[in-house]
């Protein structure tokens, strides 16, 4: 085991080298010592709409902004996010039009970083190499698909032009992963690793602390990759908890979506969301 660990420590080391700058500053830093990774559901409720809360977002304090891409495959989406993909989709939102949104994010913000997210059926349709270039010069730090395993050749092809343009590939684990699997993801994974807390759908189900705990543990014995945790965490104490576990950074996404759901008509909506983000980012502090 300790010869293991020292395999998978300096592999590790070798991944964090080809991070993004933005990143490797963003998790060198401890203010604040556990990172916010704020999810959106790209132009969602529309796109001036979306890029106001997004600024509002950072300037409440987020260190990662996540945008999500829209399908009508989100399969790991809950209710909460799954109808915010299907608005955007019915008000014909693209691919394309997120990466726009991205950019006009960069161009107000050149220190927070920026994750894209999304299914691999939209890459069918969007020539890999050329959507890299793209997210690259939109100003995207890292990129995640979600329902693409290592094994598939599309996310193979991905993660090598990724590589290629120093952007990072994120991947996801869970409590249920074993631990062959688990070192195999650890192998290709750079920028952080996304820990899925819960089985399931995103905005169901509660995070518990114990589990939590024992794989962020599992983790480490492998990989000093940064960790950020999501799924299931849903209130500032809920954050302020799994964020005890030691884990980098703490992801939120419906708590978020749903806030703009409920508030969407209200005038001044980004100025109630940034206060509603600062109460998570102060409660990791």
């Amino acid at each position: 085991m300790v010869q293991a660990k020292k395999i998978w420590t300096q592999f590790s080391s070798i991944l964090v080298k080809i991070l993004s700058e933005r990143l490797k500053k963003i998790f060198g830093s401890n203010n604040p010592k556990t990172k916010l990774v704020a999810y959106f559901v790209g132009c969602y409720p529309n796109y001036e709409i979306s890029l106001e809360t997004i600024k509002a977002a950072i300037d409440s304090g987020v260190s990662i902004i996540e945008v999500g891409y829209c399908t009508s495959e989100a399969s790991a989406e809950g209710p909460i996010i799954k109808e915010a993909h299907d608005h955007v989709l019915a008000n014909g939102g693209t691919l394309k039009e997120t990466i726009k949104l991205v950019k006009e994010i960069r161009s107000y913000n050149s220190e927070v970083g920026i994750l894209l997210m999304g299914y691999i059926a939209n890459l069918y349709k969007y020539p890999i190499n050329e959507f890299v270039k793209d997210i690259k010069d939109a100003g995207t730090d890292a990129c995640l698909v979600v329902d693409a395993p290592h094994e598939l050749k599309e996310e193979n092809q991905l993660r090598d032009q990724l590589n290629k343009n120093n952007l990072s590939l994120i991947k996801l684990v869970a409590p249920t992963t074993d631990d062959k699997r688990l070192q195999d993801i650890i192998k290709i994974s750079n920028g952080f690793i996304y820990l899925v807390n819960v089985a399931g759908v995103t905005g169901v189900k509660d995070a518990k602390n114990e589990d939590v705990n024992n794989f962020v543990k599992r983790i480490k014995k492998l990989t000093d990759i940064p960790i950020c945790s999501g799924f299931g965490i849903k209130t500032p104490g809920d954050a302020k908890n799994i964020a005890n576990s030691g884990v980098n950074g703490i992801v939120i996404g419906s708590a978020f979506v749903k806030f703009i759901q409920e508030n969407m008509k209200t005038t001044n909506l980004p100025q109630k969301l940034g206060k509603y983000v600062k109460s998570f980012v102060e409660a990791l502090k």
